[in-house]
């Protein structure tokens, strides 16, 4: 209610203003009417008192009046009144906002406005009926003259439209620049102008697109739509055009990325193939005649791969490196599960680095091969390995060390044993020596315990380890300690 007050109290100012500047003319008009009393005072008026009570009688009916008419409009309605003011001036500000870039609009909006003004007046002089009478008139008119104003430019508008979509391009240009200055914010008139003002450079762009297509120049089209639309993309028939030649361009590119991708398979360019693959997938990746080339080449990759690997697993075995055979045949059975010669390979590879373990623990403790169980233990894996013997000349010679090696734990050694000739001697868990000077036996290799006693002595006991590489072994057997 603060805009309604305000312009009530601004109302109420211009009235002050205009009372002073009546009032003067009023004191003048005074001096003069004083005059004329007097004149009629001093001539005989017997009517004049019934035309003075006649006068005072209509002056207090219109007083009357406007108390009455004040007193008709209760504080509720003048509040609503107030209300309605308001929202009125802020509807007339907004259309003279809106109108103000026409001179022809601006004018009908400077009435409405007037009329505005001439409510606010009413209502500062408590004129209630006449202020809500003008504001309905004034609600009415701004809406009328909204109505015009979008019909103006609106119309100019279309007729532009039609023009330019008959490619009259200056009768388009003249209507839309009336709409334009009417309503310059018009979006529609806006977009339109842009278009008009690319027109020759479409219609350039459309005539080489028509040569393009007479010499079934397929870059020479594709360039001109891409043109159109970039100047003017409202144009649908440069966008279906431009869209149906991007198809077109991409079904030829395509089919030219399978039969490059072909050609590199069958000459085995496996990489370079699937380069072009990959291209041909982002045009186009449910392609069945894609799916069906990807499919040759992960069959072609899979079998050249196995080809490899089945080569390197040759080269090892020739190598005699069954370890690493093992390794390579262990890794392409996962890809490769059914190749006939990867597992052949690992079998035997298996067998061949199993049997050079157990040879190899054997070796490592030689003595133990003296005990029968350990021997037989030994000649078994000696059987198992002897199939493989001919893949594997490393495992041969292995077995043989360890053939040998059961051989010499097996082969006696020579042992001699000195005494005093008084001490009687045998070797515990083998036989006697007797008392003897000097005497050289045989033992197999093993751990011995060599006894001696004498009558009268403390009997002794000597340690000896008998290797099959041992070598003029000796003992000192003499009892030397009396009881």
């Amino acid at each position: 209610m603060q805009s309604v007050d305000r312009a009530i109290e601004e109302s109420r100012a211009k009235k002050k203003a205009q009372i002073k500047k009546v009032l003067l003319a009023v004191l003048t008009l005074a001096v003069v009417v004083a005059i004329v009393i007097l004149l009629i005072a001093v001539l005989p008026a017997p009517s004049s008192n019934s035309d003075n009570k006649h006068q005072g009688t209509g002056s207090s009916n219109a007083s009357s009046d406007n108390i009455s008419t004040e007193k008709a409009f209760s504080e509720a309605q003048r509040k609503a009144l107030q209300k309605r003011l308001s929202e009125t001036k802020a509807q007339v500000e907004a259309m003279s906002a809106r109108v103000s870039y026409s001179k022809r609009f601006t004018k009908a909006a400077k009435k409405i406005e007037n009329q505005l003004a001439e409510a606010f007046n009413a209502y500062a002089d408590a004129n209630y009926s006449h202020a809500e009478s003008i504001v309905s008139e004034v609600e009415s008119n701004t809406v009328a003259l909204i109505s015009a104003f979008e019909l103006a430019y609106t119309e100019l508008f279309e007729k532009a439209l039609n023009a330019f979509n008959e490619n009259d391009n200056a009768t388009a240009f003249n209507l839309n620049r009336q709409a334009l200055d009417i309503n310059p914010q018009y979006k529609p008139a806006k977009t339109l102008q842009q278009r008009i003002d690319v027109f020759e450079q479409v219609q350039d762009a459309y005539e080489q697109a028509r040569v393009g297509k007479i010499e079934n120049d397929i870059v020479k089209q594709q360039t001109a739509y891409t043109e159109i639309v970039k100047l003017d993309p409202l144009r649908e028939d440069a966008s279906q055009a431009l869209a149906a030649i991007n198809e077109q361009q991409k079904t030829i590119q395509f089919n030219n990325l399978l039969a490059k991708a072909k050609r590199a398979i069958e000459k085995e360019q496996f990489t370079t193939a699937s380069q072009f693959l990959s291209e041909a997938k982002t045009i186009d990746a449910n392609s069945e005649a894609l799916k069906l080339l990807s499919q040759q080449l992960d069959a072609k990759i899979a079998n050249n791969n196995l080809t490899e690997l089945e080569n390197q697993v040759a080269l090892f075995i020739s190598a005699d490196e069954w370890e690493t055979v093992a390794l390579l045949t262990n890794k392409g059975l996962k890809q490769f599960p059914t190749s006939p010669l990867l597992l052949e390979s690992s079998k035997s590879a298996k067998h061949i680095v199993a049997s050079h373990q157990q040879i190899d623990r054997f070796l490592s403790q030689p003595e133990r091969l003296a005990d029968d169980n350990i021997r037989n233990a030994a000649n078994s894996t000696l059987a198992n390995a002897e199939p493989y013997f001919d893949r594997s000349e490393k495992l041969r010679a292995k077995a043989d060390v360890l053939e040998q090696t059961i051989n010499d734990a097996n082969t006696p050694k020579d042992v001699t044993i000195t005494s005093d000739n008084d001490t009687y001697i045998k070797v515990l868990g083998v036989g006697i020596v007797g008392e003897v000077k000097r005497k050289t036996i045989q033992l197999k290799p093993g751990d011995y315990r060599i006894e001696g006693k004498r009558k009268g002595y403390r009997s002794t006991i000597k340690n000896i380890k008998v290797t099959p590489s041992s070598t003029n072994l000796s003992v000192h057997v003499v009892c030397t300690e009396k009881v």
